[in-house]
């Protein structure tokens, strides 16, 4: 590095807060913060009739799961093709993955609206708060019969990890 870049980061490294902070204490201070993303996970998935794995997070480090949406748009419901969401979750490293939350949508009822977040208060609609410092999210998705034929579901699921 040439002389004038290291005067230039010696003079930024003053700057901030008096130069008690270096960039790379810096640096490491934002490595620590969490990053909203889409999880790579999201996508479309064709449903067979069993339990099917929608997304899986394991972590020795907590994370925050912000849950996800599935589009319902286009589905072709025959009768009896109810399809249940579950989240199972972890509050501890490596520990077991335990039923958090179901939901079933009724073929006979598409949900409104398309976007439907989960997991949320099926009781109010009302999407909860995110999953805080968890550190294992599982979301499977089973459709109950074949009815008008297999649908493949659509949906986005959103994580924050360091």
């Amino acid at each position: 590095m040439s002389e004038t870049n290291l005067q230039r980061i010696y003079w930024l490294e003053l700057l901030i807060q008096g130069g008690a902070e270096t960039l790379q204490s810096i640096a490491d201070r934002l490595d620590q913060q969490l990053d909203l993303a889409r999880s790579p996970q999201s996508g479309t998935l064709l449903m067979t009739g069993a339990e099917q794995q929608l997304y899986l997070e394991t972590s020795t480090t907590p994370f925050e799961f912000y849950g996800g949406y599935i589009d319902w748009t286009g589905l072709n419901f025959g009768a009896g093709e109810d399809t249940t969401i579950r989240v199972y979750g972890s509050i501890v490293p490596a520990g077991t993955l335990r039923l958090l939350y179901t939901e079933t949508f009724l073929a006979a009822a598409l949900p409104v609206p398309i976007l439907v977040p989960f997991p949320r208060n099926t009781n109010t609609d009302v999407t909860p708060g995110r999953l805080f410092s968890v550190y294992g999210v599982r979301v499977t998705t089973q459709q109950a019969a074949i009815g008008g034929g297999w649908n493949t579901l659509t949906y986005e699921i959103f994580d924050a990890k360091r």
